[in-house]
This record gives C-alpha cells, structure tokens and sequence, in this order.
C-alpha cells in the first residue's frame, strides 16, 4: 500500500512523515538487530519459566504468560518488512519497554487476590484473544509503531487492537493470581507505554484512506464502549 501526500491527515506535520522514512541498508541492519535482541530476550523470559515451572509445576499463570509472550516474539521474527516504521528515539524506548517489559516481572509467589482456579481459565481466555488477533493480522505484526498493511479482519472487526487487549487483561489476570507491588509497578508501566504506542501506531496508519475509514467503522480500541 503507498501512501502519498494526499493521503496525510490535515495538519499533520511533513517532519513527522520524513521522520518514517529511512535508506533500505539502515533499516534492514537496524530490523535484523532489532529481531536478535528479541529472540534473546524471549529465551531468557522463557528460561525463567522453566526454572520455575520445574518447581512448581502447577503455576500454570506463569505457563500461560509465558505462551503468551513467546508468541510475540515469534510473530515478530516472521513479520513482513514495514512500508513505514517509527524510529524516533522516544518511539523506540517506548515500544521497547511495553513490548518486552514483562521480562521485568517477578515469577515469585505473590498474594493471590483471586484465586488460580478462576484466574487461569481466564488468563487461557485472554491468550486465545491475542492468538485470534494475531492470526487476524498475519505477518502485519510489529512491536514498533509501523505500516505493515491495514487489517480490519477477524478479530479487527470488534476492537482496533484485539492484541493489546489480550496482552492486558492477561496481565492483570496474572497479576491478580500472583500480586505484588513490584509487579504492580511493572505492569503500570507497562501499560501507560503500551497505550502511548496505540495512540502513535494509528497516527502512522491514518495517513492512509483505508484505515481512516477503518477508525469510523470501528469506535473503541481495547475495550467496547470503554476504550
């Protein structure tokens, strides 16, 4: 899909557009550190599972955070080449952070404010919500504000980022059945950021037509009648 001058939103600065754009060798070097230095932090967060796993073979909160998160990566090391990608230093630290900040919680026992019984068949509900976006968006997946191509299928046709909403109702779902304030800390952060991303995510994507359109079809973007 190109996008054209005349596709930007009104008032949107030509700055932030050029700002996208980079030379194809930057940014292929730049897309493969990116994906190594995602790999190795999802072998170190999975490592972590399993030595715990091993202990406690019945957390199955920390099995279920931990399919969720290695399916992240995993879509990210498949996903196509961007048509345009947000590099901007503050962008990167942001989307680095809610991305992969779960490497940052503490697989240790927490208080459990609900109990694992109920959590768990939850926290399996919310992580067939990220797994049915994710096939929704195909290799279209990113961890950085980009244009891969707009999906408005499947999941999409319910919330603008069904993915988003799994990976947090899936956070609290753990946090719930293991809390504890360093987590709680954490997770805020991880959420502010998270949001910080949808909102520079669709300002990328509405320089298009066909997501404009998209946005007045589809209201809310994680939560019906919400957000």
């Amino acid at each position: 899909m190109a996008i054209s001058k005349g596709d930007a939103l009104p008032g949107t600065e030509t700055g932030f557009q050029s700002g996208l754009q980079s030379s194809a060798v930057l940014t292929d070097l730049r897309e493969g550190l990116f994906r190594f230095i995602a790999l190795a932090v999802a072998a170190i967060f999975v490592y972590r599972g399993v030595r715990h796993l091993v202990i406690d073979p019945g957390r199955l909160n920390i099995l279920l955070l931990m399919i969720s998160d290695a399916l992240t990566f995993i879509w990210l090391l498949l996903a196509r080449r961007p048509i345009v990608r947000d590099w901007s230093p503050f962008t990167v630290f942001i989307s680095l952070t809610a991305g992969f900040g779960s490497g940052f919680v503490s697989l240790q026992d927490g208080a459990a404010v609900i109990p694992l019984y109920i959590a768990a068949p939850l926290q399996f509900l919310a992580l067939w919500l990220v797994i049915w976006g994710k096939m929704s968006l195909g290799r279209s997946f990113a961890i950085l504000p980009a244009n891969r191509g707009v999906v408005t299928g499947g999941a999409y046709r319910f919330v603008r980022h069904p993915i988003y909403a799994g990976y947090l109702a899936g956070h609290v779902l753990f946090l719930m059945s293991s809390f504890s304030v360093y987590n709680f800390t954490v997770y805020a952060i991880i959420t502010l950021f998270q949001i910080h991303r949808i909102l520079r995510e669709e300002r990328i994507l509405a320089l298009t037509q066909e997501y404009r359109d998209y946005l007045g079809r589809v209201r809310y973007r994680l939560c019906p009648g919400i957000f």
